[in-house]
């Protein structure tokens, strides 16, 4: 297995903002890029639906199956940090 050389690694940035940033990275390994988009995404302040409560389901989706997909929709969390929990 050969090792990279770090100094072969770019990152060629090309948009950036207080929000955002637009990069290509080029010579680096897959792993490494997960490694830096998982980082990326853990350092996003994140809201979903945590606790369902169904009055009545007359769907053929049981409740459980429901609450999960509830669970899975992206939430608009730019002011996260504004909310008492």
């Amino acid at each position: 297995m050969e090792v990279e050389n770090k100094s072969d690694i770019e990152i060629e940035i090309l948009e950036i903002d207080k929000e955002h940033i637009k990069f290509i990275l080029k010579n680096v390994d897959t792993s490494y890029a997960n490694s830096l988009r998982r980082v990326m995404i853990s350092e996003i302040p994140t809201m979903a639906i945590e606790l369902v409560y169904i009055e009545k389901n007359t769907t053929v989706i049981p409740d459980e199956m429901f609450a999960h997909r509830l669970g899975l929709i992206p939430l608009d969390s730019r002011n996260v940090d504004n909310y008492k929990w």
